[in-house]
């Protein structure tokens, strides 16, 4: 019992690792192919958001069925190295053949790829953690995820300081290699395919999707998602493309501090969300809903590279909640009904859906209005989602199972 316990640890810290290096390769190139193809390909904003969207749309597309397959099989380390191995070669071509229907093609592969790590990683960790464990396992995962995001974003800020930005692409392929090694030591034994709380065959049969969408709690927390990430997910590139105007081969560099202050913020946010989230998830995504329409209008009110690498404060501390209790809230509601990963799929396709219409939307916007009006536009989406949230979103944590809607949790009145 010891042995198989100490063998569970060690898998779990492989895990944790994992979570570690796949930061990157789970975002593909995220912003810095913004900066690339900004300062060495010379794209417009409208091309940019079209590359960033067609990434987005992929996942979206991808997302649901991607945790239903994490429902259905127990071949999760086998997933993990296939969608690696397709988004470092993705990355690869994405160099060496820079034109504009090759690059949308690679990041349409990326996008596919990609939607498998978010329902794959919770997967392994309720496999592996158990239930009684899945808050403390997530939010260790998602604590070395924001560490890995930290490490990824200073070395491929600094190979895309001295190669030009191309090193950007080697740097991925970097961590694609660390996540096939992180993943191969996991043991397969010591994952757990079945949910400990999973109810009957026939209580699971009846899980449909129109049964779960009856769950309001659920359904506002899904717009919610779509309409925080519309606001959130291109304003980074947006960032990005201002910097790679003014600062030209600098541009990596001052897009790699971003992402290092927004991820250094991130790590004890995450680390603290889970003993937070104890005393109430609802009112902790409060904050991080807060923080969104005021980093966007912060971005409006002065220039330079300084200025805006500072307020990227505020997406550590609104991503570090997020990341976290969004998944526990999920977790609250479906835990036992057979359908949790296919629950976190769907969540996973809210986001994807909102960063895409964002990086679509803004790309077009900035390119016909510039850049203070598009940030003015995704600040209003972001109060418009803070207010859904603040008035429809019902407490999850009263909620113990399967379909605990069904206790009637009360919605709230403030």
């Amino acid at each position: 019992m010891e042995r198989k316990s100490a063998t569970k640890k060690r898998s779990l810290n492989f895990l944790n690792w994992l979570n570690f290096s796949a930061a990157d390769v789970a975002t593909g190139l995220g912003p810095f192919l913004a900066v690339y193809l900004a300062a060495n390909l010379k794209w417009n904003p409208s091309q940019i958001g079209i590359a960033i969207g067609a990434m987005s749309l992929a996942t979206v597309i991808a997302q649901s069925p991607a945790g239903w397959l994490c429902d259905v099989s127990d071949k999760k380390r086998l997933g993990i190295i296939v969608v690696t191995i397709t988004i470092c070669l993705a990355g690869f071509c994405m160099l060496f053949f820079p034109n504009f229907y090759a690059v949308i093609a690679c990041q349409i592969a990326i996008g596919v790829a990609a939607a498998f790590f978010g329902p794959v990683l919770i997967a392994l960790a309720m496999g592996i953690g158990g239930s009684k464990q899945f808050d403390q396992t997530i939010s260790r995962n998602q604590t070395f995820n924001h560490a890995g995001n930290v490490a990824s974003a200073i070395i491929i800020g600094l190979l895309g300081k001295f190669t030009h930005n191309e090193g950007i692409f080697y740097g991925l392929a970097i961590f694609c290699f660390m996540s096939i090694i992180f993943t191969l030591s996991i043991k397969e034994k010591d994952i757990s395919h079945v949910s400990t709380d999973e109810q009957p065959d026939e209580n699971r049969s009846q899980t449909s999707i129109g049964e779960m969408l009856k769950n309001k709690g659920y359904v506002v927390l899904l717009v919610s998602a779509i309409l925080f990430h519309f606001a959130n997910a291109a304003m980074l590139p947006l960032v990005g493309q201002e910097l790679g105007k003014d600062e030209g081969s600098n541009a990596s560099l001052y897009m790699s501090a971003c992402i290092v202050l927004a991820q250094a913020v991130m790590v004890p946010i995450a680390f603290m969300s889970d003993k937070w989230a104890r005393n109430g998830r609802r009112k902790l995504m409060i904050i991080a809903f807060l923080m969104l329409p005021i980093r966007g209008i912060l971005y409006t009110l002065a220039k330079g590279a300084p200025y805006l690498v500072s307020i990227q404060v505020l997406d550590g501390i609104a991503g570090g909640i997020f990341s976290i209790v969004a998944i526990l809230m999920v977790a609250d509601i479906f835990r036992g009904s057979g359908k949790e990963n296919f629950a976190q799929g769907m969540m996973a396709t809210s986001v994807g859906i909102g960063a895409s219409l964002s990086n679509v939307t803004s790309g077009f916007i900035v390119k016909n209005a510039g850049f203070n009006f598009g940030m003015l536009i995704l600040s209003a989406i972001a109060l418009v989602a803070f207010v859904v949230f603040w008035r429809l979103m019902p407490e999850t944590i009263k909620q113990s199972g399967h379909f605990a809607e069904k206790e009637k949790v009360a919605l709230p009145n403030a």
